[in-house]
């Protein structure tokens, strides 16, 4: 399996609720709409009364059966123009994406 991972910010002036009812309701059926992933979870930081602002708001897993799928995901944005603008027009609706990382992660569990 491989495992995208990305951490996202809200855009400026945005309310940490308003985001996660975007990326919720909107973004990820969108998401689901185009690609057909093994799994897709949103990590949301909980953000403690008085405590430090973070450079992310969510911290958003992809799982992929191969490197082969993640490899056809990506060549997705290439081979569908439409569809790609339509999820970027959305993702710069509510995400600061000078803000955003992403990367791909070998996971260990230890149980």
């Amino acid at each position: 399996m491989v495992k995208a991972i990305s951490m996202h910010k809200r855009k400026p002036g945005m309310s940490i609720e308003g985001f996660r009812k975007h990326y919720e309701e909107i973004h990820v059926p969108l998401g689901l709409k185009y690609f057909p992933l093994k799994g897709y979870r949103r990590n949301y930081v909980v953000h403690p009364p008085g405590g430090k602002e973070l450079d992310f708001d969510v911290i958003t897993e992809y799982w992929y059966d191969s490197m082969e799928d993640y490899q056809a995901a990506m060549a997705f944005w290439k081979g569908n123009p439409d569809a790609a603008k339509e999820i970027l027009n959305d993702e710069l609706s509510f995400r600061d994406e000078s803000k955003t990382v992403a990367f791909l992660v070998e996971e260990m569990v230890s149980r």
